[in-house]
């Protein structure tokens, strides 16, 4: 593939192969391969036989794989948004909320849940491409203290929410999983 005008003699670009969780995938020279079957004998014989159903994307994009959000790009195929229809009904929330957010890109949120006292929510969420940094994770309203913990729930440290009680700065290393426990106003 020769540059187009608009680019730059020498530019990155690359070629992202995104899938449904499939056994394994390589690259080697112009050759890329996805295994979508394991086809294993023991301890079932007849293991992976009968329909299957894959997806699979290619996503070509300009950059690097961390410039083109590929592991974002990921996370789009395997959790799709479903939409559900209903009629107007009367509630408490707004027409439209945000629970949890994050300023930065490079952070993915994988879980929110109550926690196992269900005193507090628990998000969890890892820095995916390599950057040292704090990561500012907006909150829904009426929180009141946030925590640093390990992956058990075990609270580590204090994080300090903003002025606004809307942000909570939680400083993140590298590839980093990180869990933080938020306590709420009781109504």
């Amino acid at each position: 593939m020769s540059p187009s005008s608009g680019d730059r003699v020498g530019s990155i670009h690359g070629f992202s192969l995104l899938n449904d969780s499939k056994y394994g995938y390589d690259a080697r020279d112009n050759v890329l391969r996805l295994s979508l079957l394991r086809a294993p004998e023991y301890p079932d014989p007849n293991a992976d036989q009968g329909h299957h159903e894959f997806t699979y994307s290619l996503y070509p994009h300009a950059g690097t794989w961390r410039e083109a959000m590929t592991v974002r790009q990921g996370f789009e195929v395997n959790y799709p948004l479903m939409a559900t229809t209903t009629t107007r009904h009367a509630g408490t929330l707004p027409q439209s909320q945000s629970f949890f957010s994050t300023q930065e890109d490079n952070v993915v949120i994988t879980a929110i849940k109550q926690d196992a006292d269900g005193n507090a929510l628990v998000v969890r969420f890892y820095e995916w491409a390599g950057k040292k940094g704090d990561i500012h994770l907006t909150l829904p309203d009426k929180a009141t203290s946030a925590s640093a913990t390990n992956l058990m729930e075990a609270v580590e440290a204090p994080l300090t929410l903003d002025a606004t009680g809307k942000i909570v700065t939680v400083p993140t290393s590298a590839y980093e999983i990180k869990t933080v426990k938020i306590q709420f106003a009781k109504d």
